[in-house]
């Protein structure tokens, strides 16, 4: 895809403004003007030649400053909503301005760094309960308590050096707390991380192995790697279905290098995917594998090159893998476009048929190399 970026916070910027909107309405403080900004910027940036990653890279900019600016006015709206909703004996002060923390794909919170205590509220924005698996960076170790006041049991695991080494990335955290949580109906549930100085914080039990055969397994999904971070097979343990993969990594095309004069001179961009042959290369003939486990989540790490890597997860009672993908920059200091792609090889025998989803609200067939019209 193209413009992956501005994709992925399109669909975060619509999140927000659908629990901004639901909170709005469940504390009646009438604030719909303020969520006015961030609506009419998820307005422009659905537009055809918007979400669908064809525009120039300042129009690109543009439309993301938009979007910037409409969370920054539904921010204000969601604290006046919580200062209602919070209960009076809550632990959480009520002139603390609560913050969202928008760059937590990149584990950076930074409003929160060296802090000896402070809150985690998490909103369910759907119809019915959710186990939501939460992930805090943080540059302290912490007790953790639910809304209840129980202590809650969570994983101190390191984040990854390639999560760290992201260009831009401006957080010192070096690990992260994981844990899961279940969260009500249209509701809210807050946290409560506190320094306890002095007092043994016990921990969860971690194992890491390092470029060795790695298996991470739950009740229902088992994934197999080999020692060099090649991908095996996926296993459904429920079905007793197994998937092999003969291969499956990061590669990339040359890019077409044209001049836009005319149709048949188009270059290879963000307007249209157009590499110059079908020959593809991968991005490294090596890999790394880091394998670690804990009683939440078993994940493997697998890393190609500085540039390219893919973190594997698989936590406890789910039945989806998670698989995190990490590319860029891209070099082109040899002026040689690239177009990275992910590849799965298998021999599921599916007569060039396969299907795609669009939010999760339809399944659509695909024939490869095929029109209907």
């Amino acid at each position: 895809t193209s413009r992956a970026a501005l994709k992925r916070y399109e669909r975060h910027s619509n999140n927000i403004l659908q629990a901004t909107r639901q909170l709005n309405a469940l504390s009646q403080i009438n604030l719909r003007n303020d969520i006015f900004y961030l609506s009419e910027a998820m307005g422009i940036v659905q537009h055809h030649d918007a979400i669908s990653g064809t525009e120039k890279q300042n129009v690109a900019d543009d439309y993301a400053q938009r979007l910037s600016e409409g969370i920054d006015k539904a921010a204000d709206v969601i604290n006046n909503a919580y200062a209602k909703l919070l209960p009076n004996d809550s632990k959480l002060p009520m002139n603390a301005t609560q913050f969202l923390c928008q760059y937590s794909n990149i584990s950076e919170c930074l409003p929160i760094e060296g802090q000896k205590q402070f809150t985690l509220t998490l909103w369910n924005p759907t119809i019915h309960p959710i186990i939501h698996h939460v992930r805090a960076p943080v540059t302290k170790e912490y007790l953790i308590r639910d809304p209840m006041g129980s202590i809650v049991s969570a994983e101190y695991v390191p984040i990854s050096t390639t999560t760290r080494n992201i260009p831009g990335r401006k957080s010192f955290a070096q690990n992260q707390y994981i844990f899961t949580t279940s969260l009500p109906a249209l509701g809210f549930s807050t946290y409560y991380f506190e320094v306890k100085s002095g007092e043994k914080i016990k921990k969860q039990k971690t194992t890491t192995t390092r470029n060795e055969a790695c298996t991470l397994e739950n009740e229902y999904i088992r994934v197999e790697f080999d020692n060099h971070g090649n991908l095996q097979q996926i296993i459904n343990l429920e079905k007793g279905i197994a998937v092999p993969f003969t291969a499956q990594g990061f590669y990339w095309y040359t890019s077409f290098a044209g001049n836009n004069s005319r149709p048949e001179f188009q270059s290879s961009g963000a307007y249209v995917f157009r590499p110059l042959t079908s020959k593809v290369q991968p991005v490294s003939t090596t890999r790394t594998i880091t394998c670690t486990k804990t009683e939440t989540v078993q994940s493997a790490l697998i890393v190609f090159n500085a540039r390219a890597s893919q973190e594997v997860s698989l936590f406890h009672g789910m039945r989806t893998v998670e698989i995190e993908w990490t590319v860029g920059p891209v070099p082109i200091d040899d002026n040689v476009g690239k177009e990275i792609i992910i590849r799965y090889d298998t021999d599921i025998e599916s007569a060039s048929k396969y299907y795609t989803d669009a939010n999760g609200r339809e399944v659509l067939e695909r024939i490869r190399n095929y029109r209907p019209t």
